[in-house]
């Protein structure tokens, strides 16, 4: 059977790129909304969907098993 990680790890690989490393200085590294935007040169606001876009999708997955 196939490990929750594996689960997890399959869902961040089918994130944009983008998506998927705004969520990860987010929730892993602690970056701020405003960080994230001056990285990549974008709106706080963007900063933010991107990271809810993650999230959303990263929860469907969860509650689909």
């Amino acid at each position: 059977s196939r490990g929750l990680g594996d689960v997890y790890k399959r869902q961040l690989d089918s994130l944009t790129q983008l998506q998927r490393t705004a969520f990860l200085l987010s929730r892993v590294e602690g970056k701020k909304y405003r960080e994230i935007a001056a990285i990549y040169n974008i709106s706080e606001k963007a900063a933010g969907k991107r990271v809810l876009d993650a999230l959303e999708k990263l929860r469907e997955t969860i509650d689909n098993l």
